[in-house]
This record gives structure tokens, C-alpha cells and sequence, in this order.
């Protein structure tokens, strides 16, 4: 029978001082100090996530006062990690034929071949007209295997699946209802670090575990039949069954195909990412952060609105958890934040097929104006502005050239975003000396904007535009109360 030991083979994709290559789970966790996670955005979280449910299991630091220490400490406590591991040694095998990892054991017969583990598989488009552009259909090595299977328990869509013989709910081989992996459903803040060590670190809040809370690897294997359930804490929700997988290898140890069927499935994903997921980053309403205008553009600034203290700006655990650290000195004050932010695109309102996986990179300003709650609220409304300008100019170009207020907001020569892009990034690298300069910026976004209207009627609209759009400019009054990120105009 094949094997392949997460804690003791390579297959995470690290960069080391001599270049890039590939660690183990217990490697990655004792070097954390001397590695950084090299996987693209979409690979990213989701190795994050597992490895701070394995760190977080075995040592995460009980409150504050315990993190600081953790994050000021060369490396992170080997000692607990290594003898957590110890402990459960025989649950990371990809390959067990008793417990596979992140599998279930009850079921024995390959559905598809490796090429459903390619997240291709799962989106709408070219991949389902052009198989080439999916990856080949032969066998692929465990470590590869390993990534896929992270991938697809956190992304998989929801909708309709193959369903398990063994499962009740199947109705003429399919199953119905299923819901999205945790990736799938929320816009995921994770905060950069210059190594594994700290990036772990900034996304893990401090506490206790919660009562019942357990990472996949110290539950059975699941039975093979879809099962309703609702998450016990950060951990289960980290690992999260989304769908039962079996990985089988051929005689030289390959993964050459794959089982897949409906897993454990929450009542509300949505609702449980907003609870147990420090990285959930959600609107006043409770809804998924926008990091796009209706036009595709990218909105750097969206993450920065949260840091206001009103409780209408939204809210992200991961924000509020390197505000406090930032406050309480532990973040060195010239240490210059940053967030990547995730966010899954789908093409029905079932979530059944991915039509993208958006990528943000958002930079937040330095820890020292995060530390200060005044230098925070007007980083904050800054962050604010680039909404109040967009909504002027849209409400104004619907009313000058009369159509819908809708039909406007997907006008991609209406949009602020793609002028602001490298101004947000000037401005956060020094807040207080950047505002008149940030202002600047917008007011020739506006007129950017508004210059392309150069005939007939099209002058005098402009020009009605622009007006509007300078108004918010010109006013030292905050952002209403009722602004958030989910009522972006454009």
C-alpha cells in the first residue's frame, strides 16, 4: 500500500535563502522563521489556513500577552508543536488506507481522473471547451495531489454532485444542495509577513480553544454519506470536509484518479465564515467585502474602510487582532502593513461552477498610524473618499444623460479605480504627509474621468459631473454613517 506523510515528505512550496523548494508540514512549522509560504493567491490561503490550524492546535498563544511573547521569540514554540504532532503522527498520511488525510476511508471507488483536482475543473469557460488548458489527465505526484486536495476542500463550488451509493440523499447518482468550500463563500483578508513565523502570527488572534473545536485530523474518518452539521470553532472550520475525496495512487505510488462526493455541509457557510473565520472580512450587513467595482476594476483602498471604529464600516477579526497588536507597541511603528485579499466570483446565485477568484493586494500604512485610533479613523476616511467621489459621479452621469443609476455603475469609463491605484499606494506609505496629495489624485481621477466627454451635449454633462464629483473633496465632514463597502455605486 502507497504512503505519503505530510510531516515528513515535501510537498509545501516554500522560499528558502537558497531559492525555492518544498518542505514538510512539521518542517514548515519548525522553520517558520527561515521559510516564507510561495504559493500564488489562490494556493496561498489555503495552505495558510491549514497551517495555522495544525500551529494554532498545538501552541496558539492563550491572549495577548502570551502572542507578544510568541511574536517576539526567534521561532515559534518547536517544543509543543513537535510533540503535538508526535501525538498524532499517524493522521497525516495522504495515502492511509485506514485514514487518509482530509479523506474518507468509506469510499473505495474513483469517480474522475486527476484532472478534477485542478481548480479549472470547477469554473465556467474555456476549461470546459478546451481540455487542454486543464492540467494532463495522468498520474501526478503525491505532493501535487496534497496541494490539489487543500485547494478543493477550501474552493469547491456548491451545487449539484456525484452521489455516493451509500448516501441517502442521492437521487439518480446525484446529490443536491451542496454548499461551497469556506474560501468559496467569503472575501478572505490574510495579512503578509516577511516569513511564515509572522505570518502565522498576524493571522492568528490569540484565545482558548472552544469547547469541542478540533481540526480534521483528530476526528474519524467520515463515513462516506453527506452529513449535515454545523462547525465547533476556528479549527474545524480551518479544515473544514467540504466534500468526501479519496485519493488513489497506481503500483509506483502516483495519485492517478479520484473520488468525489458531498461532505459535511453547515446550514449557512456564509454565516459560519463570518463566526469562526478571523480572516472574513464582512460589510455592516454582515455580507461578503466588495474588492471590485461593478466595471472589474480593483479597489485597494476597501480593506482601509474597515479600520474606522464605527460599527457601520464593517468588520474583520484578522484587522482588529494587528490594530491591537499595533496599540499595544508589539508592531514595530515604521513596519508598513499590508493585506492579500481573496475573494471567489461565481456564475449563478447557487454557486455551482467558480467564474474567478479575484486577487487584491491592499496595502494598509504603517503599524505606527494603526496604533494611534485618531491616525487610524482618518486613514479610514480617506479610504471612504474614493466611494463618496465614485457615487457623485454616478448619480450625476444618470441624472445628465438620463438612464438607471444601474446601467451606470458598470460604465468602465465612469470609474475612479484604475486612476487611484498607485496614488492609494503613495499614500499609505505616509499617511499624514500624503492627504492633500491623496485629494490631488482624486480630483484628477474625476477629471480623467469627465475628459473624455468632448462634444455636443457631452461637454455640459461633464462638466456637471465634475462639479459633483469635486463636492465631496471639498467637504472636512465624514463619511455618512450609512456608507459601506457593500453600497459601492461603480
Amino acid at each position: 500500500m502507497a504512503e505519503f506523510d505530510l510531516l515528513t515528505r515535501p510537498w509545501l512550496p516554500v522560499l528558502t535563502a537558497e531559492g525555492p523548494t518544498r518542505v514538510s508540514l512539521r518542517e514548515a512549522l519548525e522553520r517558520s522563521h527561515e521559510v516564507q509560504l510561495a504559493a500564488r493567491g489562490s494556493e496561498h490561503a489555503p495552505l495558510l489556513r491549514l497551517l495555522l490550524a495544525a500551529y494554532s492546535a498545538a501552541a496558539q498563544p492563550a491572549d495577548h500577552e502570551d502572542w507578544d511573547a510568541a511574536w517576539h521569540a526567534h521561532t515559534l514554540d518547536t517544543h509543543r508543536i513537535s510533540s503535538y504532532l508526535d501525538a498524532h503522527t499517524d493522521r497525516f498520511d495522504l495515502l492511509s488506507e485506514h485514514r487518509p488525510f482530509w479523506q474518507s476511508a468509506h469510499v473505495t471507488e474513483a469517480t474522475q481522473d486527476v484532472r478534477g483536482l485542478d481548480v479549472a475543473a470547477w469554473s465556467s469557460g474555456a476549461p470546459q471547451f478546451a481540455p487542454h488548458a486543464m492540467r494532463t489527465s495522468g498520474p501526478v505526484k503525491p505532493a501535487d495531489a496534497a496541494v490539489g486536495l487543500v485547494m478543493l476542500q477550501a474552493w469547491h463550488p456548491g451545487g449539484i454532485r456525484t452521489g455516493h451509493p451509500a448516501d441517502p440523499a442521492t437521487r439518480g447518482g446525484k446529490v443536491y444542495g451542496s454548499k461551497p468550500g469556506p474560501l468559496s463563500t467569503m472575501t478572505h483578508v490574510r495579512i503578509t509577513g516577511t516569513c511564515l513565523k509572522n505570518e502565522l502570527l498576524l493571522n492568528c488572534p490569540p484565545g482558548p480553544r472552544a469547547p469541542g473545536d478540533r481540526p480534521v485530523w483528530e476526528r474519524d474518518s467520515p463515513a462516506a454519506p453527506m452529513r449535515k452539521r454545523e462547525p465547533t470553532g476556528p479549527l474545524d472550520w480551518w479544515t473544514w470536509p467540504t466534500r468526501r475525496v479519496r485519493l488513489f495512487a497506481d503500483n509506483t505510488g502516483r495519485v492517478s484518479g479520484f473520488a468525489l462526493h458531498d461532505g459535511d455541509r453547515p446550514d449557512s457557510p456564509d454565516q459560519c465564515a463570518a463566526r469562526f473565520d478571523p480572516g472574513a472580512a464582512l460589510t455592516a450587513r454582515e455580507t461578503r467585502l466588495a474588492v471590485a467595482d461593478s466595471a472589474g476594476h480593483l479597489l485597494p483602498w476597501i480593506p482601509a474602510t474597515l479600520l474606522a471604529a464605527s460599527a457601520a464600516s464593517g468588520s474583520c477579526a484578522v484587522l482588529d487582532h494587528i490594530t491591537g497588536a499595533a496599540e499595544r507597541g508589539t508592531l514595530p511603528p515604521h513596519t508598513r502593513m499590508r493585506a492579500d485579499v481573496l475573494r471567489a466570483e461565481h456564475t449563478t446565485g447557487h454557486r455551482a461552477a467558480l467564474s474567478g477568484i479575484i486577487h487584491l493586494s491592499a496595502p494598509l500604512g504603517p503599524a505606527g498610524v494603526l496604533a494611534d485610533p485618531d491616525r487610524r479613523a482618518r486613514l479610514a476616511e480617506a479610504a471612504e473618499l474614493p466611494w463618496r467621489v465614485q457615487r457623485e459621479i454616478t448619480h450625476a452621469a444618470a441624472d445628465t444623460q438620463r438612464l438607471l443609476t444601474k446601467s451606470v455603475q458598470s460604465r468602465a469609463d465612469l470609474s475612479l479605480a484604475p486612476h487611484l491605484t498607485a496614488g492609494w499606494e503613495e499614500f499609505t506609505s505616509d499617511p499624514e504627509a500624503g492627504t492633500d496629495r491623496w485629494r490631488e489624485c482624486l480630483t484628477l481621477a474625476a477629471r480623467q474621468v469627465t475628459g473624455a466627454m468632448t462634444s455636443g451635449n457631452r461637454v455640459l454633462a461633464a462638466a456637471r459631473i465634475y462639479t459633483a464629483a469635486l463636492d465631496p473633496l471639498q467637504s472636512t465632514d465624514p463619511a455618512p454613517a450609512t456608507t459601506t463597502a457593500e453600497d459601492l455605486p461603480a
